[in-house]
């Protein structure tokens, strides 16, 4: 059995188009660098969550 998970996501224009910029700028397709931008996701004892600081590759 494969771990993963199949979404489908719909942003606003802004977000959207904040994506598809680091995407393009860094070869990515939109749906990887999201991918990766939540791997670096960490979420603190209180819920809050927080991305560092990372270059998507």
């Amino acid at each position: 059995m494969r771990d993963g998970l199949t979404a489908r996501l719909w942003l606003s224009a802004d977000p959207s188009r904040q994506l598809r910029t680091i995407a393009a700028r860094t070869g990515l397709r939109p749906e990887q660098t999201l991918a990766q931008i939540v791997d670096q996701t960490r979420m603190d004892d209180t819920g809050a969550l927080t991305v560092d600081t990372f270059t998507p590759h």
